[in-house]
């Protein structure tokens, strides 16, 4: 069962494309973090995560509340910060052309240093709606490797 706190018209029911994607990391939920908060960062790990630029609030450290465009599976997309909880949960909520959608990520101590990392994403909208059927599978495979790449940088001791 989910533990993501899903906001209000973003929560799975419903929603056009659901994503959820797991990954486990030898390195600590601080080195995991550290990556994860950093969209200026991403494309060094995820290649569907390019340009992203500040908007407002703390940057290029996002924190709760900070505003930032980026370009997502060709895309633009506007996202806010919407749930931050130190090296436990992260949440956005954005979207652009067509679309709406919400990602959450979970850290959770594996008991021996390492990291559990934990994602879910819903997607809605008219133009998302009629690709969903196209665009599920993809969001899920590149989801995954954005999972493991994150979990492979953070075990590189190399930091943002």
């Amino acid at each position: 069962m989910s533990t993501v706190t899903w906001p209000v018209g973003h929560e799975p029911a419903g929603a056009s494309i659901y994503a959820i994607n797991d990954a486990h990391s030898k390195a600590s939920q601080e080195a995991v973090w550290s990556w994860l908060v950093r969209p200026d960062k991403w494309h060094t790990f995820y290649r569907n995560g390019r340009h992203a630029r500040p908007k407002n609030g703390p940057w290029p450290e996002v924190a709760l509340g900070s505003k930032f465009t980026w370009i997502t599976f060709g895309a633009p997309c506007t996202s806010t910060v919407t749930q931050f909880e130190p090296f436990e949960k992260f949440a956005f909520t954005g979207g652009g052309m067509g679309a709406e959608g919400h990602h959450a990520w979970l850290l959770t101590d594996d008991g021996n240093g390492g990291t559990i990392i934990h994602c879910e994403e819903t997607q809605r909208g008219k133009a998302i709606g009629m690709l969903a059927p196209v665009i599920q599978s993809l969001m899920i495979s590149q989801h995954q490797k954005w999972v493991d790449n994150l979990a492979r940088i953070a075990e590189s001791g190399r930091r943002p």
